[in-house]
């Protein structure tokens, strides 16, 4: 059970219904960026939705505590995403109560121009998993052109995860009628751990996202979380949200969604929210700035990034975690300090076949300089700039076919070869 599972009460858990499948995918394809947890509906205001504005954020997906779950929240939603050109996903309790509520949900938000879609559940098990395929499936015939967004359990969570339970959902479902394979696996431990199956999350998702030919989508982490006093889950800090950010688009994630935005009042007696983005007034906390900043730098490399895929993902050092590997011996790129902690990317344009590069640094804690070596077959190196978006020159050495470049804590590069 996850931490979210455990402590969004206001999801559902019970999923009736069946439908026609249509197509969903849109070929102009943009990088999007989505927050859980919007303002609630006492701060539902100009103020709030012009930071978030601010922030480049694209998606609010409108659920949470103090979000009004039916017709007349969700509409007031839509109309202030409206004004600020957001896109909102609706969450409307009728989506629960039967087909005649659905499609009366259905017929009251489909013609709204800020509509994106409609949330349907999260964290679907294994038990629940065909329910929950049927009411999107519904929803989907109901409203082609929106998406029906299903969020997913980590891998830690069910059994036979990658070729039973995401089989299941994506065939089940129709992969021409999904967005986004979305999942949550948060890395931040207490007492300065990482996940374990971090890494081999991000693997499964990138793996079944190129097999099936679906985008891809995992929430970053923008909170902490206490249990009994005790804390299970760290506040990230702004070196462990860069690290969070780029070892995501490292694996080819195209729709980041950061959990939470808006700081949750305590859910219970037992359990303690930590200060998000926003806290629980309204005013910005310290991680609004390191939030804002990783928007505009997705937002830039997003550019190229949509086009990508990621074909292979190799890291480095003496200690590999659960799902890595290192580089082949043929591998394009060879790190001049074998025990230095780097994550490669080998990524490709889908129209062109050109080849790109991205390297992150994995440290999360300290700043690194490293050097690379690149084989005979790489003749040019440009970095895609994370402030325009665009090739600009590196500092690749043509004749020894090498670079040395330094990265924050965390960081990645993104670069585009000849």
């Amino acid at each position: 059970m996850t931490f979210k599972k455990n402590t969004i009460a206001w999801i559902s858990t019970a999923m009736i219904l069946s439908g026609l499948a249509v197509k969903a995918q849109n070929p102009k394809d943009k990088f999007l960026i989505s927050i859980y947890g919007p303002p609630p509906a006492k701060l539902l205001n100009d103020e709030q939705y012009k930071v978030i504005k601010d922030a480049q954020v694209d998606i609010i997906l409108n659920i949470g505590p103090g979000v009004d779950h039916n017709k007349e929240g969700n509409l007031k939603t839509l109309d202030m995403a409206k004004k600020y050109g957001l896109t909102v996903y609706t969450f409307d309790s009728r989506i629960n109560q039967g087909d005649d509520k659905i499609r009366e949900m259905v017929n009251d938000f489909k013609n709204h121009p800020a509509l994106g879609g409609y949330y349907i559940t999260d964290e679907p098990d294994s038990a629940r998993l065909q329910s929950a395929i049927e009411l999107q499936k519904k929803v989907k015939a109901l409203d082609p052109s929106k998406d029906s967004y299903i969020n997913h359990l980590p891998d830690w969570a069910v059994n036979n995860y990658e070729n039973g339970f995401l089989k299941r959902y994506i065939e089940g479902s129709g992969k021409e009628n999904l967005n986004y394979l979305a999942y949550d696996n948060y890395p931040y431990k207490r007492n300065q751990k990482l996940e374990k199956t971090y890494f081999n999350n991000l693997e499964i998702i990138r793996r079944v996202g190129l097999k099936y030919g679906i985008k891809t989508s995992s929430c970053l982490q923008s909170f902490g979380m206490a249990f009994n006093g005790i804390e299970e889950l760290r506040r990230p800090n702004t070196d462990e949200i860069r690290m969070n950010v780029y070892s995501n688009l490292a694996y080819g994630v195209k729709n980041p969604v950061w959990y939470t935005y808006y700081t949750q009042d305590n859910l219970t007696t037992k359990v303690t929210m930590m200060q998000s983005v926003i806290d629980s007034v309204g005013m910005k906390t310290n991680m609004y700035e390191p939030f804002r900043q990783m928007n505009l730098e997705m937002k830039q490399l997003g550019k190229t990034l949509i086009n990508l895929d990621a074909q292979e993902v190799y890291h480095t050092g003496d200690s590999l975690w659960i799902g890595t590997s290192h580089p082949p011996v043929d591998f394009a790129w060879k790190i001049q300090d074998p025990k230095a902690d780097v994550i490669f990317s080998r990524l490709t344009d889908k129209s062109t076949g050109k080849e790109y590069l991205m390297i992150v640094n994995k440290s999360f804690k300290l700043p690194k300089t490293f050097t690379f070596q690149a084989n005979e077959s790489v003749k040019k190196m440009k970095e895609i700039s994370k402030v325009n978006g665009k090739p600009s020159r590196s500092d690749f050495d043509r004749k020894k076919r090498t670079i040395t470049t330094s990265f924050l804590p965390g960081e990645g590069k993104l670069f585009a070869l000849n």
